[in-house]
């Protein structure tokens, strides 16, 4: 009796899985991270736009220069806004990732275990049929030294 090849191929169809869904929530992570990297850099330039517009007010300029500042700093909030919804977004599928890696691994465990009942239970017949033969032979001595002693 051979071990079921059946079960290692499934084993190893459900680590392919695992990896896979490994794979897209490490891309997952780094869309969200570069999308933070993101929403920071624009808030570091919010900053320093209303800097520039607070001393440009303090001093002689132009209203048309006030007007700008004031609608680039306005642009870049509604671009901090969109970006808080990809982030939320990219959030909702780093989870979904990560139970996809939850539900694969478990997957890939009961596979696991069914290949390890399976290599158990092919060692328990080898030891069965040992002992069989084992005791067989024993039964076989046996009679041939009961023989011998009858006979003699």
């Amino acid at each position: 009796m051979k071990p079921r090849e059946c079960w290692t191929v499934l084993a190893n169809k459900a680590q392919d899985k695992v990896s896979e869904a490994q794979n897209r929530q490490l891309k997952a992570q780094d869309v969200l991270n570069k999308q933070l990297a993101s929403r920071e850099r624009i808030y570091v330039m919010v900053r320093e736009y209303k800097q520039q517009a607070q001393t440009l007010e303090q001093n002689i300029h132009s209203v048309s220069q006030s007007i700008n500042s004031r609608q680039f700093i306005a642009q870049l909030l509604q671009l901090i806004q969109r970006l808080e919804l990809d982030i939320s977004q990219a959030e909702v599928n780093l989870e979904k990732t990560k139970q996809a890696v939850k539900t694969f691994e478990l997957e890939r465990l009961k596979m696991q275990s069914l290949v390890e009942q399976d290599l158990n239970a092919v060692k328990t017949y080898h030891r069965k049929e040992e002992q069989k033969q084992m005791d067989a032979l024993g039964l076989t001595l046996f009679n041939v030294k009961s023989s011998q002693l009858k006979a003699a």
